[in-house]
């Protein structure tokens, strides 16, 4: 067995092992009684919903990438790109960071027969229109909701977690954008910051560090050209994205509706979802493991109250991140079926390599056409 498919077995047994973990913390903390008289309590058309609004979120999201790549590989059939989102939230659930998500989603195109160029352009144009959307979607709840709702968060010690969760978003943005608007200031600045630490003995390997962001830079540089030409693409991709987004940040207002309650509104409710979402999205573990539990509890125990809130984020945590798991892992398990296999650790790396030297190659001709 290769060293990568070793590595997704362990991601996917420390899943299982959090996942255990959850449950009995939930026995321990709330008494199975609770638990079952919760479970019991909730609606099951509730349930049926949240499945609903994951299927939605997921076609949502297929439907950004296919809107790309249709406009670059019209043989590109949706079921195909919704196998490859599958596959990809698979990966990004069982990857630190989310980091595995897209190379394998560019191996399983290239197998479906898409040029590479075309499956990376896709992919990075929806990866900035996620973030995009997400740090827009931030601003909002933080400009609207704010003063419904920002004394609560300040008396419960979380409003400095949110501005963290939220300046981060924002400068991940804002570092995009500079890279399509300014990108050699923007590569001469962060080469000026990869020499400061060098100097200073934070970072080993100055040079590698320098090639890795230009090549990064290129990439990013060479959607945003892609982008800025297909105006009406980009409008689709932030319009779907919007609905992905929508339906994640309402299955706890579902879940909560569920428990036959009604005080708190759909907008504090999808707030703190976009808040805890903010704040987990850059913990370096799959999924966000610990860091996804604990800022849920913070945002919603009294939202949900004690009786609740425990019972809420296990079914939250369910339908996020272990239901990706299991649907995506069957859909990775039935490419067989169609003869193709997972990619062995050198395939891997070579499709990254791939990605690389494509994004390389294209910068070169740009600036040769300057």
């Amino acid at each position: 067995m290769n060293k990568k498919k070793k590595g997704w077995k362990l991601n996917l047994i420390v899943c299982a092992i959090a996942f255990i973990v959850m449950i009995v913390y939930l026995i321990f903390v709330d008494s199975i009684d609770n638990v079952v008289a919760a479970l019991t309590k909730i609606n099951k058309g509730a349930l049926i919903l949240c499945i609903v609004f994951m299927i939605g979120y997921w076609v949502s999201e297929a439907a950004t990438v296919h809107v790309m790549l249709k406009s670059m590989h019209p043989k590109m059939k949706f079921w195909d790109t919704w196998l490859v989102t599958i596959i990809g939230q698979y990966f990004n659930c069982i990857t630190p960071s989310a980091s595995g998500g897209q190379p394998m989603q560019a191996y399983y195109l290239v197998k479906f027969g898409v040029p590479l160029g075309c499956g990376l352009t896709a992919l990075l144009s929806r990866f900035i229109v996620y973030q995009f959307v997400l740090t827009m979607y931030s601003v909002f709840t933080l400009a609207v909701g704010f003063n419904h709702f920002g004394d609560d968060l300040t008396q419960k010690g979380l409003m400095p977690f949110v501005l963290i969760g939220f300046v981060i978003n924002t400068a991940v943005i804002i570092f995009l954008f500079s890279i399509a608007l300014f990108k050699n200031a923007t590569l001469k600045g962060c080469n000026w910051i990869i020499s400061l630490l060098a100097k200073m003995h934070i970072l080993k390997h100055p040079l590698k560090n320098r090639v890795y962001l230009t090549r990064e830079v290129n990439k990013f540089y060479e959607n945003f050209k892609y982008l800025r030409k297909n105006i009406p693409l980009l409008l689709k991709a932030v319009f779907f994205t919007f609905i992905q987004l929508t339906l994640y940040l309402s299955i706890s207002y579902v879940l909560y509706r569920g428990f036959g309650m009604s005080d708190a509104s759909l907008l504090q409710i999808m707030s703190y979802q976009a808040y805890v979402l903010m704040i987990s999205s850059f913990i370096p573990l799959p999924g966000a493991m610990g860091g996804a539990e604990l800022g849920y509890h913070g945002f919603f125990k009294d939202i949900f109250t004690e009786q609740y809130v425990n019972t809420s984020m296990m079914l939250w945590r369910i339908m996020t991140f272990y239901l990706p798991i299991i649907v995506g892992l069957i859909f990775t398990m039935t490419m067989k079926n169609r003869g193709i296999k997972e990619p062995t650790d050198a395939e891997a790396k070579e499709v990254m390599y791939e990605m690389e030297r494509s994004a390389s190659h294209e910068a070169d001709n740009s600036n040769e056409n300057t």
